[in-house]
């Protein structure tokens, strides 16, 4: 019977980390501790479902603990390196975005693009000119 007892005890403890770790809104992709809090909640179950096989409930509320630190710390170097990747991508980016041609490159750029649009226009007036005669002529 009271094997039984510490067994069932050792249940309603898994159980419990169950429920509360999967309906927390801290385990979203957006929380910049989402790692940090899934790797915790992952060692407690797994701390606790192991103390749960052996049937003892002081031996899964123990392994839950150990676990869920383990799963901490393991979550938050994942949380570290993605936050410096991040920091790494945005640098980049950053880079790529600016301007770094001199001002003469600047200007023929300015003056390159004037010219198309003035040939633009003028295939435009062309073709009004032509759709204009073709009305014309019908």
């Amino acid at each position: 019977m009271f094997f039984l007892n510490n067994k069932l005890k050792a249940v309603l403890i898994a159980s419990t980390f169950v429920v509360t770790g999967c309906a927390s809104p801290a385990m979203d992709a957006e929380n910049e501790n989402a790692a940090r809090n899934r790797g915790a909640v992952g060692g407690a179950l797994v701390g606790v479902t192991l103390g749960a096989l052996t049937g003892d409930a002081r031996l899964a509320a123990k392994g839950a603990a150990v676990g869920g630190v383990t799963g901490g710390v393991a979550g938050s170097m994942k949380d570290l390196e993605d936050s410096r990747n991040s920091k790494d991508t945005q640098v980049l980016a950053d880079g790529h975005s600016q301007d770094n041609r001199s001002d003469a490159e600047k200007r023929l750029a300015e003056l390159e693009a004037e010219i198309k649009i003035r040939e633009l226009e003028q295939q435009l007036a062309d073709l009004e000119e032509q759709n204009k005669q073709d009305n014309e002529d019908s």
